[in-house]
């Protein structure tokens, strides 16, 4: 197999991702480190992980996976050594009739050949996919075939129930607990007392399900958590917040825990944020082509604000960060306040609330505009300092990005008004809304075709001729979906609309002319993509209910 000569940063340019200014500096950057010219591309945040791939895939003709959604064959992995495929930069899937089908981030090598052929005496047939996950996808399914977590962790909570002593430390329960999380994709894990013990639930891809129940004797593990996160643990009356910062399956996370009293005790939420480089791409997210331009074009407005809005883990500062990862920041000073800092963004000045010192939000925003900033990220606007400050920002040349809470993107108006901002300030400064919610995604390895009912070509307001539903696999844990997308609505603030919301406008009106400038609600976008087959109506339900947007 003989290695296609390409030139990566010619590649690059051709399409428009980078410019002979950004080889230049990659160049600097890759003398002192010895990095190879896409790893200092993607290190500082000059193309993203995604399009590079893309961009390769399309050159070459390989086909591009999203890692995320494929399960390797057990069997398969089991006659493969992890350092090899570490160094190779390439994860083996399943067999296929013309060879075996391998993941990587790299060209195909005749290394890799050999490799594959050692180990199961079959040619490599590639697909590429991001560095980052073939790394990620690597460590997690070698550490979980040399150890079985669930197993693990039943053997440790034996242990700690059976400990009459007290002697035992809970500390290998709540390691081996904190990997079975990531093993299951879990973005959060609920502790739960209960009269008769103790109920794990995870959260994941957005839904919460239980996952074990333990006796009585493992509260112990609360205090354990408690003080891991720098909790008082004396202090069992009133709600406590905590965090601690570990490193699992080499990714560094950062714990948030949360405890609120019940009357069987002390209840936890950990959540989990992997602390990543934000090697993010709008068009990986799951914006329309249609869509995408727009937004794109919205981010390369000079001056103003562009706000995401949605509930609490809908995915704004994920979509924010990559909408600034978009943007070229080579040339531009970018400073930022988030809480927690999620995504590494490493041409960007990043600082984190700081309560305790007295730094938030407002305050942060004072000292960023004495910092000459081109652009400015804040983390949420919560109240109304904030908001003004924000605003006076986006009126005074600068491009202000930041996440609200409100249900739609028209929603923003009414709470951006009841924070005190006036009509002539919200007209000068908005450039766009982005209004956003995560669906799952139907699981590809059991999804299957089936006649809509009467019920959802009503719910949809279209006769689709076939939609999809997920039966459930091992590779899904049974539930029908893997992964999750967006559904979302943007917003773009036109002239015609600027005007109106000078004039302070109903909403009503602004979302009429909104519809016929090409304004579509999240719901539309939901039906295309459950019509498509990424998503189910069942999952539009759970999501978007059956009365706000049902036969729009």
């Amino acid at each position: 197999m003989s290695r296609p000569v390409i030139r990566l940063g010619d590649l690059l340019k051709e399409r428009g991702l980078i410019t002979d200014q950004h080889i230049q500096y990659a160049l600097q950057e890759q003398r002192v480190t010895g990095e190879k010219l896409g790893q200092v591309l993607t290190g500082i945040g000059i193309v993203s992980e995604y399009d590079l791939t893309h961009a390769l895939s399309e050159q070459l003709g390989i086909p591009h996976i999203d890692l995320a959604r494929e399960v390797p064959n057990v069997a398969l992995l089991r006659n493969f050594n992890r350092q090899i495929c570490l160094s190779l930069r390439m994860l083996p899937l399943r067999v296929e009739a013309d060879g075996v089908r391998v993941a990587t981030s790299n060209l195909p090598t005749p290394e890799m050949e050999q490799a594959c052929l050692r180990f199961c005496g079959l040619p490599p047939k590639a697909v590429l996919t991001e560095e980052s996950k073939v790394v990620a996808a690597i460590y997690n399914y070698f550490f979980f075939l040399e150890n079985p977590v669930e197993e693990i962790l039943e053997r440790e909570a034996r242990a700690l129930a059976n400990d009459a002593t007290l002697t035992v430390s809970p500390d290998r329960f709540i390691e081996y607990l904190l990997l079975f999380a990531i093993k299951e994709r879990t973005s959060d894990i609920h502790i739960r007392p209960m009269e008769r013990g103790i109920n794990v639930a995870f959260r994941v891809d957005g839904v919460l399900r239980p996952v074990r129940f333990y006796p009585p004797a493992l509260r112990r593990v609360i205090t354990g958590i408690k003080l891991a996160a720098g909790m008082d643990i004396s202090e069992q009356r009133l709600p406590q917040d905590g965090r601690w910062s570990a490193t699992l399956l080499q990714r560094k996370f950062d714990i948030r825990v949360s405890s609120v009293v019940t009357p069987y005790g002390e209840n936890l939420v950990l959540r989990l944020l992997s602390q990543e480089r934000a090697n993010l791409s709008l068009r990986a997210l799951g914006f329309l082509p249609q869509d995408l331009g727009n937004l794109e074009r919205a981010f390369q407005e000079p001056f103003g604000i562009i706000l995401l809005t949605g509930p609490t883990g809908s995915g704004k500062s994920t979509t924010l960060v990559a909408g600034l990862s978009s943007l070229d920041l080579l040339g531009k000073n970018v400073l930022t306040i988030e809480n927690p800092i999620e995504y590494i963004v490493p041409l960007a000045r990043q600082t984190q609330v700081n309560e305790a010192a007295g730094y938030d939000f407002a305050n942060a925003m004072r000292y960023f505009l004495r910092h000459d900033p081109d652009i400015i990220l804040i983390g949420e606007m919560r109240d109304e300092l904030t908001a003004k400050t924000a605003i006076t920002a986006a009126t005074t040349g600068h491009l202000v990005l930041s996440t609200l809470h409100s249900n739609t993107a028209l929603g923003a108006i009414p709470r951006l008004r009841g924070l005190g901002i006036d009509a002539l300030s919200l007209a000068e400064s908005l450039v766009a809304v982005v209004s956003q919610r995560l669906v799952r995604t139907l699981c590809p390895h059991c999804q299957e075709a089936y006649s809509p009912t009467e019920d959802e070509v009503r719910y949809l307001g279209v006769r689709p001729e076939r939609l999809f539903r997920g039966k459930g696999c091992a590779a899904c844990g049974n539930s029908g979906y893997l992964g999750r997308t967006l559904v979302y609505e943007i917003l773009i603030v036109s002239p015609e609309i600027r005007t109106m919301l000078e004039a302070e406008a109903p909403l009503v009106e602004i979302e009429s002319v909104a519809r016929q400038q090409g304004f579509r609600s999240m719901f539309h976008v939901g039906v295309d993509k459950a019509v498509a087959g990424t998503t189910s109506v069942e999952e539009l339900m759970r999501v978007l209910g059956t009365t706000r947007y049902a036969a729009e």
